[in-house]
């Protein structure tokens, strides 16, 4: 016997449609435990697979554990990723899921040590920017490996000994709110934070400082292709359009500043 049609969509929609090894749309529900060998038509036992990776994996009994361990994965991937969803003004809020060649990646256990240190004449804008490239440059060389941040400050303390206000930012809300998402942990003279969610490996290739982060200053960004914002005071995304084709533009919007600090 086949799977249930609704068995079938229930595998599909945990999958947004996809292929749970690739990433692929235009799929099929295949079973992990061929029927022929006493494999259920359960939600359980269905793999929503591409042509290709079904090839690659279907028949292949010793591929079977990690064919379960991709596609559970994958399920609580989406099941994440619909619960940050935060655009409510259409019944079924679109969402762009890329294609992952390097699934396997998702599997290792190795982890990445990214390690930066800011000097004393080092501004916000040059720190943060930098902090982005290199977490972008290590998703791109080193694909969905776990990566764990550190970070040491040199000065940038007023005269109470304490963090001046653009690091004292930098840390707490730009790494502890904004880019946490995108590592496993982070660990600055002010943090040690673990993700609690799956890791997000869409890292945005380009950063832009909003300043003020009034309403001129985000049309301003949205006239110039930035794709998302995210408002600093708030802790929260902002999707304005569609991500720019050549990748993700994302502008960090800051509070207004006082002439001192």
């Amino acid at each position: 016997m086949a799977f249930s049609n609704r068995t079938k969509y229930l595998a599909k929609v945990k999958t947004a449609f996809r292929c749970c090894v690739c990433h692929k749309p235009f799929v099929e529900v295949h079973h992990l435990i061929p029927a022929a060998e006493g494999g259920q038509n359960s939600l359980q036992n269905a793999a929503p697979l591409c042509a290709g990776c079904h090839d690659l994996y279907g028949g292949n009994p010793e591929k079977r554990k990690a064919l379960r361990q991709m596609r559970d994965n994958w399920w609580n991937a989406i099941s994440e990723r619909n619960k940050r969803l935060t655009d409510v003004s259409e019944p079924a809020p679109p969402f762009e899921i890329p294609e992952d060649p390097h699934f396997e990646g998702g599997l290792r256990r190795s982890r990445f040590i990214l390690y930066h240190r800011i000097f004393s004449d080092e501004d916000f804008r040059t720190s943060v920017s930098t902090i982005v490239k290199m977490v972008h440059s290590v998703q791109r060389e080193y694909p969905n490996r776990q990566r764990l941040f550190f970070l040491d400050i040199d000065g940038h303390r007023n005269k109470r000994g304490h963090f001046d206000r653009d690091m004292f930012e930098l840390q707490i809300q730009f790494l502890g709110q904004f880019m946490l998402q995108y590592l496993t942990e982070i660990h600055t003279p002010l943090l040690h934070l673990r993700n609690t969610k799956l890791q997000n490996n869409d890292v945005p290739d380009h950063l832009q400082i909003v300043e003020g982060g009034g309403q001129k200053a985000i049309r301003q960004a949205i006239a110039k292709g930035v794709g998302e914002i995210w408002l600093a005071e708030a802790g929260a995304m902002l999707r304005v359009t569609k991500p720019d084709v050549r990748g993700r533009k994302v502008s960090v919007a800051r509070g207004r500043r006082s002439k001192g600090k």
